[in-house]
């Protein structure tokens, strides 16, 4: 009895020693911001698991808390936040590259993506071996091969759903140019769609708590699938990502190094077997990491932004019929859509698309970095190893540089804009962060400009749309689950779709 006592006052001492130095003592003491969110980590894990019975909820509670505190808040014992257009480019800077969070890696179950990757110097190297394959000259030699899906996706829509009563599924499954093997499923409805929200699902629990992300990864498959019976989707797309890796491996195995072969060079997993990467690299393991990350992120990205673009711009007449004008104007035959070159010359259209990646956010939750040299902000010293994050969401419904910034105004992007004076008026494009900024930046940012910009065009041109048994619930972020996320009895924005006159 004595022993237990002894330790219960022990772990009570310990608790109260631990809270007196967050609360008062700690190096973060002094920034704004609830006490109880200084105090315990438990606070962000109640608005990110539990509140509204939704989770996903802290992005939202960090706004509001920036409303009564100030541009920087302590958010939870180690990190601050702060809501400051001008000090973004200092956080995600292409001159210093800092770490992030090591527990983060665990987010998707795929610790070793370039996505998840804590440390700059690894993230440094392999980025190396993929950057080429992503390169805005790369990409527009890749344009023709995303009008070919795109041109099948249009064909499927005229022959299965045009002049229907019925609509074509939910778009955010049928607008992805970036992949074929959905366009031959009913519905336009693939596994690879309900991985995509396996993943989306286990994002909160395993950034709360990485260990459970660490021991669904030490277990055999098949227990997990009993355990979780969601996560048979995940499995699946991941045993999938290995298959791809493996028979990439067996083609670049069968040839000479120095030896030049299309099959060998066909898929960015050929070029990185190829490249100078230390041999602990190209595991099967590290390599299926990379390919849901950049297969799962990359194209779930892309049919979000379509999907919000589209939506906004059917129910809006004004903008469809301008859109439709300019495109209709510059492509008379519908059947002969212009290379992605000319099309990024079209300013209303590119303003569409730039206004439906400003609204979709692309990663919405904070991206914390950790500089390894102090940081000041106004009168805050932040010193090493601090977290420190923002997010863009908070960027990109800045009322100062977004007047009406859930509104879909895609004329706010035409004429080369500038900020407001007090964001030293520059280009309004500088503030657009669906990609990020500095070295981190997202690596498919010239694919997805591609995709979306021929999804669009290709789409608006050939068809006449009507929105059906659809409202602005289906586009309205209610939750926070890395990516945005919509109310969960949503079935998507869904339309019927006709031939173009």
């Amino acid at each position: 009895m004595t022993l237990f006592l002894v330790l219960v006052v022990s772990v009570l001492l310990s608790a109260f020693c631990l809270s007196a130095y967050r609360v008062w003592f700690h190096p973060l003491a002094s920034v704004p911001g609830p006490r109880l969110a200084g105090l315990t980590y438990w606070y962000e894990s109640y608005y990110e698991l539990l509140h509204r019975g939704l989770g996903g909820q802290y992005t939202f509670k960090i706004q509001r808390l920036h409303e009564e505190y100030g541009p920087i808040v302590r958010i939870n014992p180690g990190e601050v936040h702060i809501d400051d257009p001008c000090f973004y480019s200092q956080l995600y800077t292409y001159r210093d590259g800092f770490d992030k969070p090591e527990h983060l890696k665990w987010r998707f179950g795929s610790p070793s993506a370039l996505f998840s990757t804590p440390g700059h110097h690894i993230h440094k190297v392999r980025r190396s071996a993929q950057d080429p394959f992503f390169t805005k000259s790369r990409i527009l030699k890749l344009a023709p091969e995303i009008q070919v899906k795109a041109d099948k996706m249009c064909r499927r829509l005229a022959k299965d759903f045009s002049d229907q009563q019925i609509p074509p599924t939910s778009l955010p499954n049928s607008l992805s140019t970036g992949t074929l093997e959905f366009l031959d499923h009913s519905m336009f409805e693939s596994p690879f769609v309900k991985a995509i929200r396996g993943f989306k699902d286990i994002a909160h629990p395993c950034t709360q708590f990485p260990w459970l992300a660490r021991i669904f990864a030490s277990l055999p498959s098949w227990v997990v699938r009993i355990i979780q019976p969601s996560m048979s989707c995940v499995m699946d797309f991941q045993d999938e990502m290995r298959l791809l890796v493996r028979t990439a491996q067996a083609e670049v195995n069968q040839h000479a190094p120095d030896e030049k072969d299309i099959k060998t060079d066909r898929t960015i997993f050929h070029g990185i077997l190829r490249s100078d990467l230390p041999k602990e690299e190209l595991e099967v393991e590290i390599l299926k990491d990379h390919a849901v990350s950049l297969i799962g992120a990359g194209i779930a990205s892309a049919q979000w932004t379509l999907t919000v673009a589209f939506y906004h711009i059917i129910s809006n007449k004004e903008i469809a019929c301008r859109l439709k004008d300019e495109l209709e104007t510059s492509m008379p035959d519908e059947d002969n859509i212009m290379s992605l070159e000319k099309l990024m010359q079209l300013p209303y259209l590119m303003s569409c698309v730039e206004e439906g990646l400003r609204l979709a956010c692309g990663q919405m939750t904070r991206s914390p970095r950790i500089p390894k040299k102090p940081m000041q902000y106004g009168k805050h010293f932040l010193p090493p190893d601090t977290l420190i994050s923002m997010d863009t969401w908070h960027m990109h419904h800045n009322s100062a540089l977004f007047p009406d910034s859930f509104a879909f105004v895609p004329e706010r992007w035409l004429d080369q804009p500038l900020s407001p004076a007090m964001y030293q008026s520059r280009p309004l494009r500088y503030y657009m962060v669906s990609f990020g900024k500095g070295t981190r930046h997202c690596i498919g940012m010239n694919l997805a400009y591609a995709e979306i910009t021929i999804g669009l065009a290709s789409l608006i041109r050939r068809f006449e749309w009507e929105l059906w048994e659809t409202s602005h619930a289906d586009v309205e972020v209610v939750r926070d689950l890395i990516a945005p996320e919509v109310v969960k009895t949503s079935k998507g924005v869904r339309m019927l779709v006709r031939l173009g006159k």
